[in-house]
């Protein structure tokens, strides 16, 4: 995994007291001269050396408009939802997921917001294979087959995802940077229950795999290929989702679609949006029947 780039806020302030005046004085500075400070920053955070990830925004759709007890229980939900999926990518998509050591690893790269979150990913491979996960098991709670009596308190879930890739650092325990800022204002935007990604994702699978499109055909000895997963290796273990064989199984992702939708503004940065439809076919549990499950769909409306 790339490391993000670590700060403490007392390392910062430490450089900013070091040539600011840090007493309040009777003067105004306004005339203040501030290249050395810039210069220090510079040098102390290049911010062009961060490192670009992938960030997988899930939100519970009207998840205000729910009664007072199902809004206390849907946190609960979520995570009962949320370590399962990730026990799924562990066992389930063990080369993909090889260098998470446990679920923990997962929540260490998280952002709760309580109705949903935002997960942090080297790839949007790997955001995929997470965002796919974790749609079959709300299909299975939604159709009674997993917590029956928790979803006839609840009622169904609805989900929105979005899909970013910019530059992410930590400062102490928290994340911060463009691809959460732009995640958060393309989940916002939607009023449709569809899977957004912004022109970073789209073209970061057109360079890698030649056009998101091409995900139904990926398979393990493809990805081993790429100078992302340049440090993988070879793992015993299943593979559901990317087929673990140098041919296509169209029996697992049966469909993937693409549309460009529209732009929005965010933090006067203009985005391009694309709508992203995706069709998996798995199983969980002992089901013996495969299950169908849709990511986002393929209404064309714009982005409100």
């Amino acid at each position: 995994m790339k490391k993000l780039k670590k700060y403490s806020k007392e390392e910062i302030l430490k450089l900013i007291s070091s040539l600011d005046i840090n007493e309040f004085s009777k003067f105004c500075h306004e005339d203040v001269d501030e290249s050395d400070l810039l210069n220090l920053l510079h040098e102390n955070i290049p911010t062009n050396k961060f490192p670009s990830k992938t960030v997988l925004g899930i939100d519970i759709y009207h998840y205000s408009q729910y009664k007072p007890l199902e809004q206390t229980l849907i946190p609960i939900l979520y995570k009962l939802i949320y370590d399962r999926t990730a026990e799924l990518c562990l066992s389930d998509s063990s080369y993909l997921f090889q260098h998470y050591t446990s679920k923990d690893t997962f929540h260490k790269m998280f952002i709760n917001t309580g109705d949903g979150g935002f997960q942090i990913f080297d790839t949007p491979i790997h955001a995929t294979a997470f965002a796919i996960n974790f749609q079959m098991i709300v299909r299975y709670y939604n159709s009674f087959r997993y917590f029956p009596k928790l979803r006839k308190i609840i009622g169904p879930l609805s989900l929105r995802y979005a899909m970013t890739h910019d530059k992410i650092h930590k400062l102490d325990s928290n994340y911060f940077g463009p691809a959460i800022i732009y995640n958060s204002r393309v989940l916002i935007k939607d009023s449709l229950n569809r899977f957004l990604l912004d022109e970073n994702t789209f073209t970061w699978f057109l360079h890698k795999i030649n056009g998101i499109e091409n995900l139904q055909n990926v398979s393990i000895s493809q990805l081993k290929e790429l100078s992302c997963f340049a440090d993988y290796k070879e793992v015993d273990g299943d593979n559901n989702i990317y087929v673990d064989s140098k041919g296509f199984d169209f029996e697992k992702m049966i469909s993937c679609d693409i549309q460009k939708i529209g732009n929005i503004m965010a933090k006067q940065t203009n985005l391009t949006v694309y709508n992203l439809h995706l069709q998996y076919k798995g199983v969980l549990g002992q089901d013996k029947y495969k299950t169908i499950v849709s990511l986002g769909n393929l209404n064309t409306s714009g982005i409100s």
